[in-house]
């Protein structure tokens, strides 16, 4: 089978897959491309016209010599060496010239079709810049070059996945990130021959190795600006064509607390909101866990008002503490994936109406106290001020589980508890480093 005939075999059924026959200086030729992926008028304009002024009496192994050397007007253009190569070159925007006995050759002619940068959405900023990144990684590598114009930034790209070829970016900066670090993720990356990297889960699963925590090992971020930031901080990035965020590696408890706005206010203004969210992530934590074991098992440690106020409002609610608490948990992550999964036209009525309607009349029929409900609102409000969804979701599932540890024993339950996370989480690293720091690396000054 020759090789237009494999080329053929491989997009067989392939509606898109379009084959143009051209004929150039006495040969017959078949233009290949897929449809949707190129552009209509490039291929016409730049590619078909030249080659239809192509000087008669050239050879055919000439044919695609002259091609390359300016006959084709593309703006890059490589031989294929073999069916492979052409078809990953057709799968990213390149039209294929293949010339009888003499091989073929890729022109690349991408579509313009693509979304451009818009606001980012989740990582917000009042006087940040206003550009996020796209599905599209080489506009994300461009956006990314306009707040870091250095010519020690590096790119290394490779294809990932046994089905999808999913085009990876690697970043970092010359001198600054360090070289094993940037090795080990290239190691990584091209071991990764039967994972595809079609959604963020999968690449916060895949890339970073045997994950066996709920804690982040990747920090997703889809602002330019806090991307340039952990290049300038020795961090390397990451681009997955296909997804509309760049990532941050190695990361750990002081990067995940950094939140968007820190870089737009004055220092002193920053460390005091990061303090903030320090009590936030301990109040989120515990709060639950301790209001159980208080209430269930060590009433005596509370102010006697106070132990007065919760007898009071829990004389006519049918339910122990702990189902009481972890129910209103259950239905606090309940309405905040009915605030997700709904239609943006009705997430904010459906969000009012079970947080404020259905609560206010929860606690008046006397099915909740309103201790427990201001606890669980507590906590989940500290939640909401946690940067990034994939450290707050990991701090919502331990916050059900040191719940659950407090329900068994009270404080001693709860500190167990504790004393396992705390373990879990010192043995853990991203990309050799520690995930605690800088936590766990206080020194003297």
């Amino acid at each position: 089978m020759d090789f237009l005939s494999e080329l053929r075999s491989s997009f067989e059924e392939a509606a898109d897959f379009t084959e143009r026959r051209v004929r150039v200086a006495g040969s017959d030729c078949s233009l290949l491309f897929i449809d949707g992926l190129t552009s209509g008028s490039e291929i016409a304009e730049f590619v078909i016209r030249p080659l239809r002024r192509a000087a008669g009496g050239l050879a055919p192994a000439d044919l695609l010599e002259w091609a390359l050397n300016g006959g084709v007007e593309a703006a890059s253009g490589a031989i294929c060496s073999d069916v492979e190569d052409a078809e990953a070159k057709l799968l990213n925007g390149f039209c294929v010239l293949a010339v009888p006995g003499a091989g073929a050759a890729a022109f690349e002619v991408k579509s313009g079709e693509k979304r451009g940068p818009s606001e980012p959405e989740v990582e917000s900023t009042t006087r940040g810049p206003k550009d996020a990144f796209t599905e599209t990684a080489r506009t994300n590598t461009a956006l990314l070059r306009r707040h870091l114009r250095s010519s020690g930034l590096r790119l290394w790209e490779t294809a990932v996945g046994g089905v999808s070829h999913t085009n990876v970016s690697l970043l970092w900066l010359e001198g600054t990130a360090e070289p094993e670090t940037v090795e080990r993720m290239k190691a990584r990356l091209s071991a990764l021959e039967a994972g595809d990297l079609l959604t963020p889960a999968a690449v916060e699963r895949l890339v970073p190795g045997r994950r066996r925590t709920a804690f982040p090992l990747l920090q997703a971020t889809e602002r330019t600006d806090k991307l340039a930031a952990g290049l300038m901080a020795g961090r390397i990035g990451l681009f997955v064509d296909g997804l509309p965020v760049g990532y941050l590696a190695p990361v750990n408890l002081g990067w995940l607390l950094q939140a968007a706005e820190d870089r737009d206010t004055d220092w002193m203004s920053a460390r005091f909101l990061k303090v903030l969210r320090l009590f936030a992530l301990v109040f989120a934590l515990l709060l639950p866990a301790l209001y159980v074991s208080m209430a269930s098992f060590h009433q005596e440690m509370l102010p006697t008002p106070l132990l007065e106020a919760i007898i009071e409002s829990k004389q006519k609610v049918p339910f122990p503490t702990v189902l009481e608490v972890l129910g209103l948990l259950a239905a606090f992550e309940l309405l905040q994936e009915a605030g997700l999964s709904a239609p943006k036209a009705v997430s904010q009525p459906v969000s009012i109406i079970g947080g404020l309607v259905v609560g206010t009349a929860a606690v008046e029929a006397s099915l909740i106290s309103p201790a427990a409900l201001i606890v669980v609102s507590a906590a989940g409000i500290c939640g909401f001020a946690l940067p990034g969804k994939s450290f707050a979701d990991a701090v919502r599932l331990c916050r059900f589980a040191l719940t659950v540890c407090a329900a068994l024993a009270g404080l001693f339950g709860l500190t167990f508890g504790l004393l396992a996370l705390l373990i879990h989480l010192s043995g853990m690293e991203s990309f050799g480093k520690p995930w605690l720091a800088p936590y766990s690396e206080l020194k003297r000054k």
